[in-house]
């Protein structure tokens, strides 16, 4: 089982954060928790967002980062950093399991296969897991409903092949949204890893709800990002050209 805690995780496991209400459809199990958290993705075409993360130590920020990340099914991802300064211009673009990456400082875009990459080496993979055409996050986990209120249901998933990064996944799911509150992982031998917590969840378009804010802690509680959607919009007609990669890779 590779359970590498990658520096990635973090953010990884931050963003999901919307979800289709799908009003009078029976819970009773795990995977109808899980399939009412993915129905958004049959609801969104394109998502347009700005994001703000800010990263601490040792209680303090330690960097500030926005990011303007755009989304167009099946499987195209762009994600452009717009500050600070140094970083302004890198630019990502996924399609499929093709990834370009953009270094403006030396204007170079290097490429890479993702299907030769695990779901925990894989950047941004909780972003593109609004596109129908990427892999699950949870499929490689088992998931049983622990319990179920009309407020929250809480799951536990363990790990149920050797691709899966951690040994076992908590979430608290709000019963009306769809939308975690709360979600822990944890590694091979029951160690916490990183908590997210969910705040200031909104609903778009009068069925899809947001999360405009992240938190994330690590095992001894202490803060280490935050994530605000500054802005949002989903199914606004985004060009495909934004999507497009001409330029030739780097050798690597």
């Amino acid at each position: 089982m590779r359970h590498r805690f990658v520096q990635w995780s973090v953010l990884a496991v931050s963003l999901l954060g919307l979800s289709l209400m799908v009003v009078g459809q029976a819970v009773e199990t795990a995977d109808d928790v899980l399939d009412q958290m993915r129905a958004n993705v049959q609801a969104i075409d394109d998502l347009d967002s700005t994001l703000t993360v800010t990263t601490y130590a040792d209680g303090e920020v330690s960097l500030i980062q926005q990011i303007r990340l755009s989304l167009l099914q099946p499987d195209k991802m762009r994600q452009e950093y717009l500050s600070p300064d140094y970083l302004a211009g890198n630019l990502t673009l996924v399609t499929g399991d093709l990834m370009w990456i953009y270094i403006a400082a030396i204007d170079t875009w290097y490429e890479k296969d993702l299907s030769e990459l695990s779901t925990a080496e894989q950047p941004w993979l909780v972003f593109r897991q609004y596109l129908r055409g990427v892999q699950d996050e949870f499929d490689d986990y088992a998931f049983e409903l622990l319990s179920s209120d009309n407020d929250e249901y809480v799951l536990q998933g363990t790990a149920a092949t050797e691709d899966a990064v951690y040994g076992r996944i908590d979430l608290w799911v709000d019963a009306l949204t769809f939308v975690p509150n709360k979600r822990i992982l944890f590694d091979v031998d029951g160690n916490l890893l990183v908590e997210l917590r969910i705040l200031e969840v909104e609903q778009l378009e009068g069925t899809t709800f947001t999360a405009r804010s992240l938190e994330t802690y690590d095992e001894l509680g202490e803060l280490k990002s935050t994530i605000h959607y500054d802005d949002i919009s989903i199914n606004v007609g985004l060009d495909p050209t934004l999507f497009e990669h001409t330029e030739v890779p780097a050798n690597e």
